[in-house]
């Protein structure tokens, strides 16, 4: 079916009023008839329609431009007996999106099966900046040690400008990302970054003695002192675990704050637990400052404090990254606020990281560096 010439200029009348309020015409657009109705009141009347109603006439324009697909009318209408109108039409994009693709780098031999991927549709910008990043990281030639994957994710990605945007946190990037060839395979991927997987502890207690012994899960023993130390993240949990056990400490307690959950789980302390301190090491960012600061009310008058070594470390090893979501933000007085839970000789540091809208995953004190110096647990060996 052809569409009129009157039902077209009456299309273009619609699409100057929409690109006038911002519209780009590269998506669908939403008009409700009021706004339509103003639009063809503007327009000129159809020679030999002088005497039809101007209701009959939009509606007629209307199923025209419908059926030629350059719009698509609401389901529900106003119920007009003669010339039922739509209560809003949907207009079709007029503009294709021509998506530019960055260039394929020049690839090392083991990233060769990527080839035959990189310019294809379903692969995405965050899969290509995910293979640049592996790619320069292997260019380096710098295996390192093995080390958990998480942290070797945050060394890989941790410097690239794509996975400084919001939502893209790059410790946790091999989470989710499981495209072919290379990411979808899992045993693989782990013999080419020298590194391997850490599940999250199980919860769980040891009934088998009065006393409620904790066993090697999310809360263990490794000493015989009486200081608690809580990691925010089960990765980091892992790495600082593992080091206690291969060196000389007195450390009574480690556990795994996971996160918000720490604010309430450490109520469930008691007087035979034995704890007399508590040390805490999270992420630098205003829900892994909130977290222990929220958590004393809940501990019966012992303070959380924060593990100074390791926050010193973290603040000289790592790279901060932009990824805070917007309702993260804070105001500088709220930033005054979460910092001062620091020690002191952190507060600069730490607030400029807040104020900037940045972070700093506690991963970045991974497990390479806590295998190479003993400083870093001084302030909480219970010595």
């Amino acid at each position: 079916m052809t569409t009129s010439e009157e039902a077209l200029a009456f299309l273009s009348g619609l699409h100057a009023w929409k690109f006038e309020r911002g519209w780009k015409g590269t998506t669908g657009s939403d008009v409700r008839i009021d706004d339509v109705r103003q639009v063809f009141l503007r327009m000129p009347r159809p020679p030999g329609r002088s005497g039809d109603l101007p209701q009959r006439i939009l509606a007629d324009h209307l199923r025209e431009l419908a059926e030629a697909g350059h719009l698509k009318p609401s389901a529900k209408t106003d119920r007009e007996r003669k010339a039922p109108l739509p209560l809003s039409v949907r207009l079709t994009p007029v503009h294709s999106v021509t998506r530019e693709i960055s260039p394929m780098p020049v690839l090392v031999s083991e990233l060769a099966p990527i080839e035959g991927y990189w310019y294809l549709p379903r692969t995405t910008d965050r899969i290509r900046a995910a293979y640049e990043a592996l790619n320069t990281r292997l260019h380096s030639g710098h295996r390192g040690m093995r080390i958990p994957l998480r942290e070797r994710a945050l060394q890989i990605f941790g410097l690239h400008p794509f996975f400084q945007q919001p939502h893209h946190p790059a410790e946790k990037l091999f989470d989710t990302l499981d495209a072919k060839p290379l990411f979808s395979d899992r045993k693989r991927l782990l013999e080419l970054l020298n590194a391997f997987d850490v599940d999250p502890p199980l919860l769980s207690k040891d009934f088998r003695s009065r006393d409620l012994v904790k066993n090697h899960a999310a809360y263990h023993e490794p000493g015989k002192g009486s200081t608690l130390l809580v990691i925010e993240n089960s990765t980091t949990y892992w790495s600082i675990s593992h080091m206690l056990g291969h060196i000389d400490h007195r450390i009574g307690h480690v556990a795994w704050g996971s996160g918000v959950t720490f604010q309430k789980s450490i109520g469930s302390l008691t007087a035979r637990d034995r704890i007399s301190d508590i040390v805490y090491f999270g992420d630098l960012d205003p829900s892994g400052l909130a977290f222990p600061a929220r958590a004393e009310r809940y501990v019966g008058g012992l303070r959380v404090r924060p593990a100074f070594e390791l926050y010193d470390a973290l603040l000289r090893l790592g790279t901060p990254s932009g990824s805070l979501p917007k309702e993260a933000g804070s105001t500088p007085e709220r930033i005054d606020e979460l910092v001062s839970w620091l020690d002191p000789r952190h507060h600069d540091q730490a607030r400029a990281l807040l104020l900037s809208g940045r972070r700093l995953a506690q991963e970045w004190v991974g497990f390479d560096h806590l295998s190479t110096t003993e400083h870093w647990y001084a302030d909480v060996r219970d010595t």
